[in-house]
């Protein structure tokens, strides 16, 4: 039997005698249970068991006779109604959640450190799911409008999107409008001031609805994240902000 089979299968969510039934009927082609009790050994009665919820979830078929032979469905079809049953199982749950997130009461202002580029980019993506009227994208980092561009103009359409950049070479990485700051903006968000002589560089600040908030900062050549949420402070510094700021032309 392939082991290495049975291992990816029980990875993939199969239980132990799921895996070793379907590994023996993948290498056998078709089978009894009775020869598939005799191929794995597994219990008799648990093969039959296990055959049938094999065919419950379409892994396996049964070819008729007697004694019954069973098969494995054509695992292209399998496999791709099972990649697309879950995503239309995941996209459900998450859009079930994010309502239930939406209708939550107002909390008090939570802080939260992200210390790894996969934590800051699956917040930046929350936030863009999560938003509903307006966003304020302060951005210092062309490998953020690079990698993030399609995702800005899609926001572009259907909410009112801000996106400031340090530098006028900077907006030319995307295809909405961008603008620029004044000297407020240069020294307070990207180059705030250090007490003790760290070098601490702003390259994106995020600001969703008012209440919600991300700034990621390179710290010395590593970049870390805070994620504010219910941000006491953001509504103020929008306003503040959008005062300050021009288009690029």
């Amino acid at each position: 039997m392939d082991e290495e089979l049975v291992r990816r299968l029980k990875k993939f969510g199969m239980n132990e005698y799921e895996a070793k039934v379907y590994a023996a009927l993948f290498g056998l082609r078709v089978a009894s249970a009775r020869e598939i009790h005799e191929f794995t050994q597994i219990p008799r009665g648990r093969v039959y068991e296990t055959l049938n919820a094999l065919m419950e979830k379409h892994f396996v078929l049964s070819a008729g006779g007697s004694p019954a032979r069973y098969h494995v469905c054509d695992v292209s079809r399998t496999f791709d109604q099972i990649k697309k049953d879950t995503m239309a199982s995941l996209n459900d749950l998450s859009e079930y959640l994010i309502e239930l997130e939406r209708d939550r009461p107002e909390r008090l202002m939570q802080a939260f450190e992200l210390r790894s580029p996969w934590a800051i980019d699956s917040q930046v993506h929350q936030m863009f799911r999560r938003v509903r009227s307006e966003m304020l994208i302060i951005c210092d980092d062309e490998e953020f409008l690079k990698r993030y561009g399609s995702d800005l103009e899609k926001l572009d359409k259907r909410i009112s999107l801000y996106v400031i950049v340090r530098t006028p070479e900077l907006a030319e990485h995307l295809r909405i409008r961008c603008y620029l700051g004044g000297k407020d903006i240069e020294y307070g968000m990207f180059s705030p001031p250090i007490p003790d002589g760290r070098t601490l560089l702003r390259k994106i600040a995020i600001y969703a609805d008012r209440q919600d908030s991300l700034s990621v900062v390179d710290e010395n050549g590593s970049l870390e994240g805070v994620f504010l949420s219910n941000d006491f402070f953001s509504g103020y510094l929008y306003h503040c902000i959008l005062n300050e700021i021009q288009p690029i032309r």
